[in-house]
């Protein structure tokens, strides 16, 4: 059931206009590999699921992970369902997402995938992620970062859901 609300909020959330209770926040932590530094910004709710889910929310070239946040609806989505929501920020000058090299489309090789994956292990391991219940979801050229997290990090991601 929790599965099916948070896939509904997957499809639902790129409307935009929304009001969340919270706000967004940078998650400074040592999370582990990032070697392109992807800025890592979440959104945590006041009250969770036990265990909660996580959603990776990927923006699109020229978006930031502030864009994306104020621009959909998964902050609101997260406060009604009690999942996590990380929002990557693409360190490129354009805000494009390195969906092309080798390294980030190898398995813990390095690019942007593995900066991304690098803080979903980090919210696993420190905020008690449920780690069956991990998607990502993008629009543009995060929907082409969702499909590189869903080919090379099978092992993390149970589904996901892009918009291009």
């Amino acid at each position: 059931m929790l599965f099916k609300s948070v896939l509904s909020a997957l499809a639902l959330s790129v409307s935009g206009a929304f009001a969340a209770a919270g706000q967004l926040q940078q998650l400074t932590a040592n999370i582990g590999p990032n070697p392109t530094n992807v800025g890592i910004f979440y959104y945590k709710p006041a009250k969770l699921a036990s265990p909660p889910p996580l959603i990776v929310a990927m923006h699109y070239c020229t978006g930031t992970a502030q864009a994306y946040f104020t621009g959909t609806t998964y902050a609101t989505l997260a406060d009604q369902h009690g999942f996590i929501v990380i929002y990557p920020n693409a360190p490129t000058a354009g805000g494009c997402w390195d969906v092309a090299t080798n390294a980030t489309l190898t398995h813990n090789a390095g690019g942007d995938s593995l900066g991304i994956v690098s803080s979903v292990r980090w919210a696993i391991e420190n905020w008690g992620v449920d780690a069956t219940r991990v998607f990502a979801t993008g629009t543009s050229s995060g929907a082409m970062m969702t499909n590189v997290l869903m080919g090379a990090y099978p092992d993390v991601f149970a589904a996901g859901s892009l918009f291009s």
